[in-house]
């Protein structure tokens, strides 16, 4: 399974017509041939970072399906004039370890990040273990996947996406960010005055808001 991961920000003219944005994107990611599941929605404003106004989470069976969607028509037609007057930020990669379950309504969350090239391999290794970890002892977690970046388009060369889907954003806000595994492991890597720090301060956050898993099944139902 082979995810392209869009960001989008939109000008400043367009961000209080995002609705009409999104409603368009969703008609023309729906003539697009070769997308085993498509997710388009709005970012939550309230635990966002770097992670523009529109989400839009694509689902191939392979990579090369992933890269040759652009050459389809329908998207020359609908999705590249709506894309030309934004900023996207976009990565690709394939999902290696993950553990999902199938659920109703939630939040799906990404964190996108790159590890210094100082911290390969070692670092690297540490902040994936540190971060499987979580699931273990975050009980709010009900789905999970850490991914090696494969490609990548804007302002960072990032190198890992770590998903995760919750019922509520209370399972973000509150016991993931505020369990002990979060703040006294995971975090070091992340905080410039600790001494294991190695992420690239900047990453982003992204969450939306969903009816159903979104992660898991490349033949889950398209939104």
């Amino acid at each position: 399974m082979f995810v392209a991961l869009r960001l989008i920000t939109l000008p400043q003219a367009q961000i209080l017509q995002r609705d009409a944005q999104l409603a368009e994107l969703r008609l023309g990611a729906a003539a697009l041939k070769g997308v085993a599941s498509s997710w388009i929605a709005p970012a939550l404003d309230g635990v966002a970072i770097n992670a523009g106004h529109i989400v839009w989470r694509m689902v191939f069976a392979t990579e090369r399906e992933a890269m040759a969607i652009r050459q389809d028509p329908a998207w020359g037609r609908a999705i590249a004039p709506l894309l030309a007057v934004t900023e996207v930020t976009s990565v690709g990669y394939r999902v290696t370890r993950s553990a999902v379950r199938l659920a109703g309504p939630g939040i799906w969350r990404a964190l996108i990040f790159r590890v210094m090239p100082e911290g390969f391999p070692a670092h690297a290794h540490a902040i994936e273990a540190g971060l499987m970890m979580m699931p273990k002892y975050v009980s709010s977690i009900r789905s999970w996947a850490l991914s090696p970046v494969a490609l990548v388009e804007g302002p960072k060369a990032f190198t890992h996406v770590w998903e995760q889907e919750f019922d509520d954003v209370s399972g973000l806000t509150g016991e993931y960010m505020t369990h002990p595994i979060h703040w006294g492991v995971v975090d070091s890597w992340f905080d410039a005055e600790c001494p294991n720090y190695m992420v690239d301060p900047q990453l982003i956050q992204v969450a939306v808001e969903i009816d159903r898993t979104i992660m898991g099944s490349a033949t889950a139902p398209a939104a």
